[in-house]
């Protein structure tokens, strides 16, 4: 094989390149019973000296999606959207009330507590747990308590929001499959194994903060019939993207390599058997050979003149003359002709391009943001203001709570924890409510606010 793009072999022969789709045997058996599949969670693997629950039928879930996402044409962008949309106007303090019997957030400030907040950076690890959430429905904490700071009351210190790809969840040392059991979190690069060491963090407990300086837990929204970790919204969508992602490289290959003949030409066999015996006569001490090399000659020759008069955009409309000869023996007549070959480049496009709208169709769906907030571009048309507007609402409405429930669970457990007597104070999400241009008072519009 010449070069290998996706699951797309291709090979260069004398005649043109031929495509393949040959899948390997441990592709074959990755894709059927592992990832897409199998229970990867039924039986541990060693990392270290530490039984460890993999992640992925080859433990690299975290590390296969940052790679798929990267080369994707949509996927990071979305994703970066849908982030945006999630942190909306950033952190905020909130108490719930209730007015016209209907829940509210009623937004305040607390010294105290915003004074806390800011002794460490609150803000990055609210961005940071949105985005690996948005891209494995989970995120691991790393809770760091302050026990020698202020002895005889429970304090954390700060957090941190690890990366996926470095966390793993330790087997239950009672081989219970459920991700209450688990007791313990290693961290370190699984990447590259033996590059560093790895550390084994204790499960954090809310209900005893102080037990550990140092202890991670893994907040996740659970995934159906998953016991431990929690997979992508777009897992389904995965084997569409691997083909989306190898749609531009396929491309650019063939159109560098694939046979581009326009036409045959038909150069009958008289032609160079006449020219053969004019040769022979003016040069009657040529051998079989010599005449053989000298045909070889006139051909190229031949192909160069055809070439010149065919080829290239300065020469259309032109034409080459050739005198038919006809066999005195038969009759027949011998001609050069000219051949078109269909080429079929509109349907080879229309191909490509209906496998491209239904990889982006797949890949928008299983990122789960509506193409309106996307900003995606479908036949040179965007979405109007009002689709634009409406599919916001329904996203603040349907598709933000549980996200910010599961990011800022970690937060939200500090707070009641450093500060028990304001246990009714969250923090939550500020989003502005965008009205429509019509409900907007003329001065107030946003034309008028540039």
């Amino acid at each position: 094989m010449d070069k290998k793009i996706g699951n797309i072999n291709f090979v260069d022969t004398a005649v043109g390149t031929y495509a393949i789709r040959m899948d390997s045997f441990r592709d074959s058996l990755t894709h059927l019973f592992g990832s897409a599949v199998s229970d990867w969670e039924c039986s541990p693997t060693t990392v270290a000296g530490v039984r460890i629950v993999p992640w992925g039928a080859d433990n690299d879930l975290p590390s296969s999606v940052r790679n798929l996402i990267e080369k994707n044409n949509l996927a990071p962008g979305i994703l970066s959207r849908k982030t945006g949309l999630l942190y909306g106007q950033g952190p905020m303090l909130y108490r719930v009330g209730i007015e016209n019997n209907e829940r509210v957030q009623m937004w305040t400030t607390d010294p105290e507590v915003q004074s806390w907040l800011d002794s460490w950076d609150y803000r990055r690890f609210i961005r940071e747990s949105f985005t690996e959430y948005n891209h494995l429905n989970g995120v691991f904490v790393k809770y760091v308590s302050a026990r020698s700071v202020r002895v005889g009351r429970p304090w954390i210190h700060s957090l941190e929001c690890l990366p996926s790809k470095d966390c793993r969840l330790c087997w239950p040392d009672n081989d219970e499959r459920y991700l209450s059991a688990v007791t313990h979190i290693l961290n370190g690069d699984f990447d590259f194994y033996g590059s560093q060491k790895y550390v084994k963090y204790p499960v954090f407990d809310r209900n005893r903060p102080t037990k550990h300086e140092v202890a991670v837990k893994y907040h996740c929204l659970r995934s159906f019939g998953r016991n431990m970790y929690a997979i992508s919204s777009f897992f389904g969508s995965i084997p569409w993207m691997h083909d989306a992602n190898s749609l531009p490289e396929i491309i650019e290959y063939l159109n560098k390599n694939m046979i581009a003949a326009a036409y045959v030409v038909h150069v009958p066999d008289a032609y160079w058997t006449k020219k053969a015996e004019q040769y022979r006569v003016k040069h009657p001490e040529v051998t079989d050979d010599q005449i053989y090399l000298q045909m070889e000659r006139l051909k190229d020759q031949l192909s160069r003149e055809l070439a010149d008069v065919m080829a290239g955009k300065n020469n259309v409309g032109k034409f080459f003359m050739t005198t038919d000869y006809v066999d005195p023996s038969d009759g027949n007549v011998h001609q050069f002709q000219i051949e078109p070959i269909e080429m079929n480049i509109d349907k080879y496009i229309e191909a490509l391009t209906k496998i491209s709208r239904i990889a982006d169709s797949s890949t928008t769906s299983g990122l789960g943001l509506n193409p309106s907030l996307a900003n995606i571009i479908i036949d040179g048309k965007g979405d109007s203001g009002s689709q634009m507007l409406y599919a916001l609402k329904l996203f603040y409405g349907a598709d933000t709570q549980i996200p910010e429930d599961v990011c800022l669970e970690a937060i939200n457990d500090a707070i009641h924890i450093n500060f028990p007597d304001k246990t009714d104070l969250f923090l939550g999400i500020y989003r502005k409510v965008i009205n429509k241009e019509d409900n907007v008072t003329a001065s107030s519009r946003a034309t008028n606010q540039v």
